[in-house]
C-alpha cells in the first residue's frame, strides 16, 4: 500500500504534495496543477478532482490528462484513491470520506479555489470513473459536473458482474432483462442511487461519459447511458469507435 507516489517527471505546472489523512492515520500524496498566472493574481479558480484507475496512484494519470488541464482555466487535483478496506464497497465509502471530509477542505484551505458547487468538478478513469460518478450522484450539492472515462460500473450493479465483456449488439437485450428484475433497485446499486437523486441531478449536475466501443467495459457504460435516458437525465455520451480501455485515446 503506497500512500505517497511522487512522479519521476511532472508536466509543466504540476507539483506533487502531501496531506495528512485522519481516516487512514497517514500522510497521502496528491498532484496539483496550478494554471499559468495563478501565482501572479488574486483570482479564485474552479477545481477539478481526478481519480485514477485500478492499481494506479496520484501520479499515474498526470501525463494522459496533461492536455485536459491545459485546455481549461482551473486547478486540477490528482487524487490518490488508496484504501485500507478489502471489500470494494467499503473501500468506495472510505475513499469518499477521505475525498469529501479531508482532501477537498485541505485544497480549499491551501489554494485560492472557487468553492461553489458549480465550479467543483470530478473525473476518473476505470475504477476512478465509477467512483467519480458515484460521488457526484450522491453529492450533487458539492459537484457541478462529472466526467467518467471508461467507468467500471459492474461493481455497483451487484449482479454477478455479468456486464463485463458483453458484445455491443447484446447490450439492449441484457439491459431489458435487467430492468425486469428487482435487484437493480437495491440499496447501494448505482442505478438505485441515480433514481433516488434523479430530480437533483437533472437540475444540477453536468454529466459527460466517455467510452470506447472496443472497451471490455462498454456494456457497463451503455447500460448507465440507457438508464439515464430512461429517467430523462441530460448527459453527454461520447463513444469512441474501435478504442479499447485507453485513457489517452478517449480524453
Amino acid at each position: 500500500m503506497n500512500f505517497v507516489n511522487p512522479p519521476a517527471e511532472s508536466p509543466q505546472y504540476v507539483t506533487h504534495k502531501i496531506f495528512y489523512s485522519q481516516v487512514l492515520n497517514h500522510e497521502i500524496g496528491y498532484n496539483i496543477y496550478l494554471p499559468p498566472g495563478y501565482k501572479d493574481c488574486g483570482e479564485k479558480y474552479p477545481v477539478a478532482y481526478h481519480i485514477h484507475g485500478w492499481t494506479g496512484n496520484e501520479s499515474s494519470e498526470i501525463w494522459p490528462l496533461e492536455k485536459v488541464c491545459k485546455n481549461r482555466r482551473a486547478i486540477t487535483v490528482f487524487v490518490n484513491a488508496i484504501s485500507s478496506e478489502d471489500n470494494y464497497f467499503d473501500a468506495l465509502l472510505q475513499i469518499e470520506s477521505i475525498l469529501i471530509k479531508e482532501l477537498i477542505p485541505h485544497i480549499d484551505g491551501q489554494y485560492r479555489t472557487d468553492t461553489t458547487r458549480e465550479n467543483r468538478m470530478l473525473s476518473g478513469f476505470s475504477m476512478g470513473g465509477n467512483m467519480a460518478f458515484y460521488y457526484a450522484i450522491k453529492h450533487p450539492e458539492l459537484f457541478g459536473s462529472v466526467t467518467p472515462y471508461a467507468g467500471t460500473y459492474h461493481h455497483l450493479y451487484l449482479k454477478e458482474y455479468r456486464t463485463v465483456g458483453v458484445a455491443p449488439e447484446k447490450v439492449i437485450k441484457l439491459y431489458e432483462d435487467m430492468m425486469r428484475e428487482e435487484w437493480y433497485l437495491e440499496e447501494n446499486n448505482i442505478l438505485c442511487l441515480v433514481r433516488q437523486n434523479a430530480e437533483k441531478i437533472r437540475s444540477k449536475l453536468k454529466i459527460d461519459i466517455h467510452i470506447g466501443t472496443a472497451d471490455i467495459l462498454f456494456c457497463d457504460n451503455e447500460i448507465l447511458h440507457l438508464y439515464l435516458d430512461s429517467l430523462n437525465i441530460p448527459h453527454e455520451y461520447r463513444k469512441f469507435e474501435k478504442i479499447g480501455h485507453d485513457l489517452e485515446k478517449i480524453v
